[in-house]
């Protein structure tokens, strides 16, 4: 696996290019995870925010960007020794521009916008295998977590980066993205939040592939063909290519004519993955996989 220990962005012009992409408008304070040898934390210095902080693992690395940014205030640039992964986040609202470690992907993502976070964007240069994952349907074989995300944040795709510019060369093609919170709610509470993934990880782990098929399972075959001839979805239309915004209209539709044993059905479905998800990680930690 790729990481970010091993390839660096040698292209500051790019970088230059990449950062032009952030709207530094929505907060005051950037935080820059695996900062490496500093090219994007340079970048960042120029545009004058408020406030960096510059997260960095690899204890060698720390010490090169210590020595590097030595003359530079520290009220205006922190560099934190230590995993992202165990760093609590501000509370205040905060931006994400980072060169992101690859291997830890996904669990920085959802470290970044899990409840209750302040992160307002997030502009991540990761693997376009990734990105492809974060950013949902048509292509992305498994989206689910992009469905999570998109309840609070829009995922976008900005730029390929070509291998040219990472010293050394890496194996895989890599695809800068945004993260941006919603201004408005999908959701106009928390308890409608929950019941649409309770509803979408019930329908996806019984894994039937056509729309029509999988509706079924949470109500009857004439209020699936009612639902959606309305909302003009084919009926056999592969589930991993519902949009978000589809299955938000088809989640509204369910809520309003199915009956509450159907929302029983699904009642407390996301809960259980997060769970079996956690309880895998703490297998694959004491395997030492």
């Amino acid at each position: 696996m790729l990481s970010h220990s091993q390839n660096y962005l040698n292209n500051k012009e790019i970088v230059a290019k990449l950062i032009n992409f952030v709207d530094f408008k929505k907060a005051n304070l950037i935080i820059e995870i695996g900062s490496g040898k500093g090219i994007i934390t340079e970048q960042l210095l120029s545009k004058s925010p408020d406030k960096i902080i510059a997260i960095e693992a690899d204890p060698k690395l720390y010490n090169l960007l210590r020595e590097k940014f030595r003359t530079v205030d520290g009220d205006k640039l922190e560099i934190v020794s230590g995993s992202v992964l165990n760093y609590r986040f501000p509370k205040i609202p905060f931006l994400v521009v980072s060169n992101i470690p690859f291997n830890i992907t996904a669990d920085i993502i959802r470290k970044i916008t899990q409840d209750g976070s302040a992160l307002e964007a997030a502009y991540l240069i990761v693997q376009k295998e990734a990105a492809v994952k974060f950013i949902g349907p048509p292509h992305a074989h498994s989206p689910l977590f992009s469905h999570f995300l998109n309840i609070t944040y829009k995922i976008k795709s900005i730029m390929d980066i070509s291998k040219s510019n990472y010293s050394p060369r890496p194996r895989y093609d890599t695809t800068f993205i945004s993260i941006e919170k919603r201004e408005q709610k999908v959701f106009s509470n928390l308890y409608y939040t929950e019941q649409f993934k309770d509803f979408l990880v019930y329908l996806f782990e019984r894994r039937r592939p056509f729309i029509k098929d999988t509706l079924r399972i949470v109500m009857s075959n004439l209020q699936s063909k009612i639902i959606l001839k309305n909302l003009k979805i084919d009926e056999r239309r592969d589930i991993k290519s519902v949009y978000f915004n589809e299955w938000v209209d088809i989640f509204n539709e369910f809520s309003n004519h199915v009956n509450q044993n159907s929302f029983r059905k699904i009642s407390g479905s996301y809960k259980k993955l997060v769970y079996g998800q956690g309880m895998l990680k703490k297998v694959h930690r004491t395997r030492g996989d």
